[in-house]
């Protein structure tokens, strides 16, 4: 896996926002996730010019004409969720482990960087343009999504609104494996998948998402 994201310093945070996570040489966009803000992945260095323009070709084809600000992209570590993200979409939590080849991309509710999300939490009052990401949905472009709203998001107000708002709005196809109303969903961060997927309360969810996750 290679990690490529948008970085910005501003006003004393740090934000990490439109994370592609690479696998194989493929920049064919094969899945989705939007979870709850960046965790300890960090900046490695400045892109070459080859994945400059990979990656400008990928938002001309994927984000429907858009231009990726190459100047604030770097590659990145990869983290513990970003692992656990391979393994929904490898199969991994079901027995499988199929190689992906292609972008993952993955979305947060909020973007600010900080390991610790309670108190990221405690920074949604900034202000900043950089803070949320209501519009990702329209980027989904109808492939498998995981929605993984921690219980920190979805149990704070305005969090819980954003969530809301990137769930409503996606494509019939993307929620099909989900229920209708948004309320009615349990949405579990990957930590919590990886922790609970070999228990049997759990069996229905990776019978109903998970697997619809694996291509």
């Amino acid at each position: 896996m290679r990690v490529f994201a948008e970085y910005i310093e501003e006003a004393d945070l740090t934000y990490r926002k439109n994370t592609l996570l690479q696998f194989g040489s493929s920049w064919k966009l094969i899945g989705n996730a939007v979870l709850a803000n960046p965790g300890s992945s960090r900046p490695i260095s400045k892109l070459g010019s080859g994945t400059i323009q990979s990656v400008g070709e990928f938002f001309n084809y994927y984000r429907h004409g858009a231009s990726a600000k190459t100047a604030n992209w770097y590659e990145f570590s990869s983290d513990s969720t970003m692992r656990q993200v391979e393994k929904i979409f490898s199969g991994w939590y079901l027995g499988e482990d199929r190689e992906l080849n292609g972008v993952i991309q993955l979305f947060n509710t909020f973007n600010v960087v900080n390991q610790n999300l309670r108190k990221a939490v405690g920074l949604i009052e900034s202000g900043s343009e950089h803070m949320f990401s209501p519009a990702c949905h329209q980027y989904f472009n109808n492939c498998r999504t995981y929605f993984g709203f921690s219980s920190a998001v979805l149990g704070n107000k305005e969090l819980n609104r954003v969530a809301k708002e990137i769930f409503d709005g996606s494509s019939g196809d993307v929620k099909k494996p989900y229920k209708e109303q948004f309320s009615d969903n349990k949405f579990y961060h990957p930590g919590y998948v990886n922790r609970s997927y070999k228990r049997d309360f759990f069996r229905s969810y990776k019978e109903e998402i998970l697997s619809a996750m694996v291509g």
